[in-house]
């Protein structure tokens, strides 16, 4: 029987922020020329449409560019996650272990292996350098707890877990399917399609065109760094759509300026600002917070339950929402 064809894709969660020639718009333009007959998603369970806190994931990218994508072009989305059996297993046993001179030497020799991996990560990665440098690196480390300790705790089972996904992706059939994996779950699960007999490649990097550049500028501002401030909001304000203006109010507000964060932020109701998938709860919650810091009491409690209407938001948005309720947003730098 002729299986799947299975393009590799590695997610980082929020190091996307950080990457520039890996960001949202980078990986929609991947899924774009990739032209996928589905799109698997490593991460989540098949039935994770069921509960919208699927969203709330760490990997940011499939709320807000592979599931969007895929309901926008009409390709069948896919959760083929295997969760781990006990997640805290690894945690548990490298503790025990550590009263075991042998076993403590190989965890010390798996772990110099991986020292190199926060600088790396740090830098402000390509796909192909993500591929190339940083996944031989994880591969290593894993490489050497599964020879010494076996596939079990010390793993988090991650060759039978790779198994029983690939055997999921090997039963979609005769079709070329992009599957976005977490990083760590990369190798493991690359090794299991390739020993089922799976053809398995990795996408080429899309070249960084304008929307690339808007996106590393809006993640620019999500960060809140920037050494001119003021010109990154004017930057911002001349992009002009709803999430722009967001981001220009929260660097507004974190630099003391909540009345032009406001003035910022009631434009952006004004205009649609459905997507990305964070975009509704989040400004709604700032919104309260900034008509409280004006006065507007009662405006801001309609801000704050629109973001408990809302079908799905945030988790940060649901709980700010929740202490406006309780009292009026008070600045962290302002409170006794």
């Amino acid at each position: 029987m002729t299986t799947a064809r299975v393009t590799l894709v590695p997610l980082a969660a929020g190091l996307h922020l950080r990457w520039p020639r890996y960001n949202a718009a980078v990986l929609g333009e991947l899924l774009r020329r990739t032209a996928p007959d589905a799109l698997a998603l490593e991460p989540l369970q098949a039935d994770f449409e069921r509960d919208p806190t699927w969203q709330d994931h760490d990997e940011i990218m499939l709320p807000w560019v592979a599931v969007p994508w895929a309901r926008r072009a009409g390709v069948p989305v896919l959760g083929v996650h295997e969760p781990s059996p006990d997640p805290r297993a690894v945690s548990d046993l490298e503790r025990y272990l550590e009263g075991y001179h042998g076993a403590r030497r190989v965890l010390d020799e798996a772990r110099a292996l991986e020292r190199p991996l926060p600088d790396l990560l740090a830098a402000a990665l390509t796909l192909p350098r993500v591929l190339h440098e940083v996944v031989p690196v994880l591969e290593a480390g894993r490489a050497l707890r599964l020879e010494s300790f076996g596939d079990g705790p010390a793993t988090d089972w991650s060759e039978a877990r790779a198994e029983a996904v690939a055997e999921r992706l090997a039963g979609v059939g005769p079709a070329h399917v992009v599957t976005l994996v977490a990083l760590d779950r990369f190798a493991p699960l690359r090794d299991a399609l390739e020993r089922a007999g799976i053809e398995v490649g990795t996408p080429d990097e899309p070249e960084v065109d304008d929307a690339a550049r808007e996106r590393a500028l809006l993640d620019l501002a999500w960060r809140g760094e920037g050494a001119d401030v003021g010109a990154l909001v004017a930057q911002l304000r001349q992009l002009g759509h709803a999430e722009a203006l967001y981001h220009a109010a929260g660097l507004l507000l974190a630099h003391a300026h909540p009345v032009e964060a406001l003035e910022a932020l009631e434009g952006a109701l004004r205009l649609e600002f459905a997507e990305p998938w964070y975009l509704p709860g989040s400004l709604l919650a700032r919104l309260g917070q900034l008509r409280d810091l004006a006065g507007r009491r009662a405006d801001a409690i309609k801000a704050y339950r629109g973001v408990l209407a809302l079908s799905w938001a945030p988790h940060e948005a649901r709980a700010t929402a929740r202490a406006g309720l309780e009292a009026p947003f008070v600045p962290a730098d302002a409170a006794p």
